[in-house]
């Protein structure tokens, strides 16, 4: 039986190595694993940062558009009115070219010879007329 037993004692003795070799290599998977855990979390970490800053970035850039708004509006209103006003003195320079050519048109034959040259006057009204 001692050589029996010397048998098993070597069987159990290269289990027992074979089973310290796995446990080291478990060890250092385990390590390579905590390791990476520790990346994560600095992973996780920045990204919450980014988000913060993102988020401080998206504030940031709706009061400016806000702002912008209220200018833009401003501006809006301004141009709304310059062209309200540009219509008005559009309407009183058409009037007023009307009422040249009308006036052009009724006078008298008897003051064409005081004119220095008759065909001027027409020439004017035609060239108010194409302004308008």
């Amino acid at each position: 039986m001692s050589i029996i037993g010397l048998i098993l004692d070597l069987g159990l003795a290269g289990l027992l190595v074979a089973t310290i070799v796995l446990a080291v290599r478990l060890h250092r998977k385990l390590e390579g694993l905590k390791g990476g855990h520790d990346e994560l979390r600095l992973l996780v970490e920045g990204l919450n940062e980014a988000t913060r800053r993102a988020q401080a970035g998206i504030i940031e850039l709706r009061m400016a558009a806000e702002a912008t708004t209220a200018r833009l509006g401003n501006q809006i209103e301004a141009a709304r009115k310059s062209s309200d006003e540009l219509s008005i003195l559009v309407a009183s320079a058409n009037n007023l070219a009307d009422r040249l050519v009308r006036a052009g048109s009724s006078a008298r034959p008897a003051e064409a010879p005081a004119r220095a040259a008759p065909g001027a006057d027409q020439g004017i009204l035609r060239a108010l007329k194409d302004v308008r």
